[in-house]
């Protein structure tokens, strides 16, 4: 034994006799590249031949168009998502629930209806209540402000009840993102009108114009937004106005009637409305028939001519329900969560996430500052949102602006690291290399690095800025989230189809064209049908892109748009 020890003891002495600067180098070179060996062998966030394969289609087709595509959550043979699985209080566990609609979600929203025994509970808010979700405000330059949701509930109660009483069928709502919006829609779900959404800073003729198109009887809209005088004129069917005022402009008289309108039309302010209310708790109407209709109007632009488009209740509810169900468990919305909508609600898109954000009790903050190519830094300068919505156009800006500050070798090198690692079919985490030299990252809310989803619609038919997969990529990391990028459409409410969270694929498509837009909804199903020039062979499928679900208007439509789908089953435009 003690021979054993002197030739080990031989053997290091000899060893460390040669040691020299040549040696220490080596030894580190050999250790760095076991350690990075290790680093890069770490699995994918999801397995690869899931995306190699992702939407299902069916084993038949019929002459003229393509196989049926659905999503994976949806097999051919299952019903189709139609709704939100609303379980009442008292419900066996076993059940799937009701559709749902409007009335359900605010429901959800005041605890009335409980989130799932299996949905982690947020903390009480101070404001809200147990049980409660939580909505806040973002005013300028001011710091988000958090409403009480029996406030919420009150100022519902009362602008139905008054234009319920002042016979009120259709109501245009003329307002950017704001607490009153999304008050006026719910209360017109609890009072059986049916609510128009008119996307804001619209021309005052093309206003008018749509008012009457519509067959409009009652508005509200921010005071000042419109000349009355100009309203009563264009639009005769109208009967009754309510403004909302912003705090800073409350001391002005808006009730006052221009002369010549007489008692044509009924002028009453928001705030007035709900101070004057006597009773202490209002309830909301326990109605069980279907609530009304709600329209959109699909523009390309203000001013733009509109598509009038009418979504049942179930159409809202059915996509609310899709967009929850198509992420992942543990990446779906939930009560940790701030939810920033950056476009506008009268986007269905934007619209049913905000819903589903409202319905999964995510803390919602809501800023006017929203709308196709807004500033996503300016959108988010007083909040630290962790999911946000925006257009293809603020997406395009927000990549324009963050990539030309990528100047310098060490940026640039950072950015490719992680490009690596996206291309590995990882999302980037914090490393000591990433801590060392980290790459560019866009400025989004008070607290940089916490947002993880960012949600980017792309409107079919529209002349949209093209967002590539590279440019998906370059987002992953400036945003430091992961992105979806969904196709939307006029009558489809919520969207046609999304990319799959975890698809980090890069040069699926060319530079300057749009990127896929991943497997249809559960509340949809999507053919090609054929065209004059672009028809299913065996090549593939190519068509027009058709849609058929209980998230679209009218059950079927056709988009207008042509698309295929890809080896990897994902849709794209053609």
């Amino acid at each position: 034994m003690a021979g054993v020890v002197e030739q080990l003891d031989s053997l290091i002495a000899d060893l460390l006799a040669g040691w020299n600067i040549y040696t220490t180098l080596l030894l580190g070179a050999t250790a760095g590249f076991v350690a990075w060996v290790i680093y890069e062998a770490q699995d994918a966030d999801t397995h690869p031949l899931l995306l190699a394969r992702q939407a299902q289609a069916s084993y038949v087709r019929q002459p003229g168009e393509s196989a049926a595509y659905r999503s994976p959550e949806v097999p051919h043979g299952y019903v189709l998502r139609s709704g939100l699985g609303v379980k009442v209080p008292g419900a066996p566990l076993y059940s799937a629930g009701k559709n749902g609609d409007l009335r359900d979600i605010w429901r959800r929203v005041t605890g009335e209806i409980p989130l799932e025994k299996n949905v982690p509970h947020a903390p009480a808010s101070t404001t809200a209540g147990p049980g409660t979700a939580t909505i806040m405000t973002v005013f300028g330059s001011e710091g988000a402000t958090e409403h009480s949701i029996a406030e919420l509930t009150k100022e519902i109660s009362v602008i139905g009840q008054h234009l319920k009483d002042h016979g009120a069928k259709k109501v245009a709502l003329y307002l950017p993102n704001s607490v009153e919006f999304l008050a006026a829609l719910f209360a017109a779900a609890f009072y059986d009108f049916t609510p128009i959404l008119i996307p804001y800073n619209q021309p005052h003729p093309t206003l008018i114009e749509l008012l009457a198109h519509t067959g409009a009887d009652s508005l509200i809209a921010e005071a000042g937004s419109i000349p009355l005088a100009d309203v009563s004129k264009g639009v005769s069917r109208l009967r009754s106005v309510v403004w909302t005022v912003e705090k800073t402009s409350r001391h002005m008289d808006w009730n006052e009637v221009p002369e010549g309108i007489g008692g044509k039309i009924d002028v009453s302010v928001w705030h007035q409305l709900v101070q004057d209310q006597k009773n202490g708790k209002p309830e909301l109407p326990q109605g069980s028939g279907d609530a009304p209709d709600i329209i959109f109007l699909w523009q390309e632009a203000p001013g733009k001519p509109a598509e009038v488009v009418q979504f049942t209740q179930q159409n809202i509810a059915a996509a609310t329900g899709a967009l929850i169900s198509a992420l992942p468990s543990p990446q779906r919305i939930s009560p940790s969560d701030t939810f920033l909508p950056a476009d506008s609600f009268t986007q269905s898109y934007t619209l049913c996430l905000t819903l589903a954000a409202l319905f999964s009790h995510a803390t919602l903050v809501i800023n006017s500052v929203a709308g196709p190519g807004v500033d996503l830094t300016l959108a988010s300068r007083k909040v630290a949102p962790t999911i946000t919505v925006i257009s293809a156009e603020t997406a395009a800006k927000l990549h324009s602006t963050t990539t030309a500050s990528v100047t310098g070798g060490l940026q640039k090198l950072a950015h490719s690291v992680e490009t690596k690692s996206l291309t590995a079919g990882r999302l980037p985490t914090d490393s000591f290399i990433s801590r060392v030299n980290a790459p560019t990252r866009a400025a989004i809310g008070t607290t940089p690095g916490k947002l993880r989803l960012l949600f980017v619609s792309e409107r079919a038919g529209h002349n949209t800025p093209p967002m590539s997969s590279d440019d998906l990529s370059d987002l992953r990391i400036f945003a430091k989230a992961r992105v979806i990028y969904a196709l939307t459409a006029a009558k489809v409410a919520g969207a046609v189809a999304q990319t799959n969270i975890y698809d980090y694929r890069r040069g699926v498509t060319p530079a300057n064209k749009h990127s896929h837009f991943g497997v249809p909804l559960s509340s949809l199903e999507i053919k090609l049908k054929d065209t004059p020039v672009h028809k299913t062979t065996d090549d593939g499928p190519f068509g027009e892109i058709t849609v058929k679900g209980p998230a679209v208007a009218g059950g079927e439509a056709s988009l207008g748009v042509n698309g295929t789908f890809r080896e990897d089953h994902t849709l794209a435009y053609i």
